[in-house]
């Protein structure tokens, strides 16, 4: 009697109660491949579906197992192979495993791996036993401590469900088992409801009910909640007005004839500068507009001058007509009347200006629009000679009973107030180790000009020399400061001072309560206090923490 043969199992073909099933054999491992995860962790996942396909394929042999390992591999695993050490016989199947994974296991990056665990987030689409199934494979290479409290915290802070959120961050006790129970329960009940509620395609048109309408005004959901937005503006395409631009039905407006003056308003916002209030200048447009023909940087054009302008304009067209002028980047945003949006410049640059009687120095700035006009500012223009400004008298009026006022009382408008009758005292921490910091050096083309200011507080009364014998725990360092009218600001460094002081907390009056102490009152008097903070004298037993180190 014949033996019948042995199955193809090197080919993956085995027989199943006389049935041929044929196994693909698992794809060849590309150590060298680019993609999100972890080379020991794409090495784990090869070496599962191997061992499975080995199983499946019923081969038992030791031998056998380990060149099918290598030659399924693929040739690059077998480099690596190859310059390993003590790989042993071709019958250790495991140790040849276990050589690969050394190799392998030390390439996965831990803190890489927890990234990638936190940065998982469920998917619009994914439910949540789908999610959990992917932190869990995430997981098992972040080797955490507690792996189900970190994929809990994972699905609680990433997942979409709000409900399990709250539920979670109320109750301390809603675990990892409830949340999953939970979820599936939303996600049923969630289904069930879709589907009781889903409606027949062919009564769709006849039920549908168009809930929001259209404002023919201002182009957005009708009714409002408020007034409509649309309501006092301009529109501007035809220039009327109640409505925008988007709904408009009326013809464009012409333009307005040249006799007719057109004032178009720029705000000017400077950020290199220290004031936060904004410039407004206006450029006039009409056939009476005094133009002026100047030379820029060899090239001569046709510029309106405006004395409400504080820059100078040039457009696009004639800044490409100039040769070598190399620009600056610019802050300065202007912005046109009515326009959400700032004008853009190119940059700006600085060169003379000339006309046929005078030269001068002025910056100019180019903007991105072309043939949008030039425009000399009443600063260059004055420079030049083309514009002068004539004062024929200042008055300043002042009431009589003002002038009496200040005359009665003189001492209290003159020089440095003080409150009276009180003193500031501070709360401060002994517990608190004093801190004696060195003096901060000061420039020495401003040192003339510290003096000054320090002899001046002293002179006020506002500081005082420390007795020689006085010791001095607590010592912080000064500043200067430079004022744009060219003085100095003395500044003193208190950041580790303010760490013994402590805080004393007092409730601040609301508008209302201010309005309601004030009902019935007629008369209302506004002050402003000079130097106000200098005006409150600190206490003798709270000036040691005030110290200054002085030059």
């Amino acid at each position: 009697m014949a033996e019948d043969p042995a199955p193809q199992q090197a080919q993956g073909n085995i027989n199943v109660h006389n049935q041929s099933v044929s196994i693909q054999p698992v794809p060849e491992f590309n150590p060298d491949a680019e993609v999100g995860t972890s080379l020991a962790t794409r090495w784990n996942t090869w070496i599962e579906d191997f061992e499975m396909f080995v199983i499946a394929s019923g081969i038992q042999d030791k031998k056998q197992k380990r060149a099918l390992l290598l030659y399924q591999a693929g040739s690059r695993v077998r480099e690596i192979f190859q310059q390993l050490t003590e790989t042993g016989t071709d019958k250790d199947y495991n140790v040849a495993k276990a050589k690969l994974k050394d190799h392998f296991e030390p390439q996965k990056n831990r803190r890489y791996e927890v990234f990638k665990f936190r940065e998982a987030k469920q998917e619009p689409n994914e439910t949540l036993d789908q999610f959990h199934t992917r932190l869990r494979s995430l997981a098992q290479t972040c080797t955490f401590a507690d792996a189900d409290f970190e994929i809990e915290q994972q699905i609680i802070m990433a997942g979409t469900s709000s409900r399990i959120r709250k539920k979670a961050l109320r109750d301390p006790t809603y675990i990892l088992k409830d949340i999953l129970v939970d979820g599936r329960r939303d996600e049923q009940s969630a289904y069930q409801a879709q589907d009781i509620e889903a409606k027949d395609p062919k009564y769709d048109n006849l039920n549908e009910v168009k809930s929001k309408q259209q404002c023919h005004f201002c182009g957005g959901s009708y009714p409002h909640k408020r007034t409509c937005p649309a309501k006092g503006k301009d529109c501007h395409k035809c220039g009327k007005q109640n409505h925008f631009v988007k709904v408009c039905r009326g013809k464009p407006k012409r333009e307005q004839k040249e006799s007719k003056r057109s004032i178009n308003p720029l705000k000017i916002t400077n950020s290199d500068s220290d004031s936060s209030s904004d410039d407004y200048f206006y450029a006039v447009k009409s056939n009476k507009t005094p133009k002026v023909r100047v030379t820029v940087c060899k090239h001569s054009f046709d510029a309106t001058i405006d004395t409400g302008a504080t820059i100078n304009v040039i457009d696009k067209t004639t800044f490409d007509r100039m040769d070598g002028v190399e620009l600056k980047k610019t802050n300065i945003k202007a912005f046109a009347n009515n326009a959400q949006e700032p004008v853009k410049f190119q940059g700006k640059f600085e060169a003379t200006i000339e006309t046929r009687k005078r030269v001068a120095v002025a910056t100019f700035y180019v903007a991105q629009m072309p043939d949008s006009g030039n425009l000399i500012s009443a600063t260059t223009a004055q420079d030049l000679g083309l514009i002068s400004l004539h004062i024929n008298k200042v008055s300043k009026s002042k009431d009589a009973k003002i002038d009496k006022m200040l005359s009665k009382h003189a001492k209290v408008f003159s020089g440095l107030g003080k409150l009276k009758d009180e003193k500031v005292k501070l709360n401060i921490d002994q517990s608190q180790q004093p801190k004696a910091q060195p003096q901060r050096r000061i420039p020495y083309h401003i040192c003339e000009k510290v003096t000054c200011a320090l002899e001046e507080l002293e002179k006020d009364d506002i500081i005082e020399r420390v007795p020689e014998n006085q010791p001095t725990p607590w010592v912080s360092p000064i500043l200067a400061v430079p004022k744009k009218d060219g003085n100095v600001r003395i500044c003193v460094d208190m950041r580790q001072a303010n760490e013994a002081i402590k805080l004393v907390r007092h409730p601040i009056p609301t508008v209302e309560d201010i309005s309601l102490e004030l009902n019935g009152a007629k008369w209302f008097s506004k002050l402003d206090l000079s130097q106000a903070y200098h005006q409150l004298e600190l206490d003798e037993a709270s000036r040691y923490i005030t110290i200054s180190l002085l030059n």
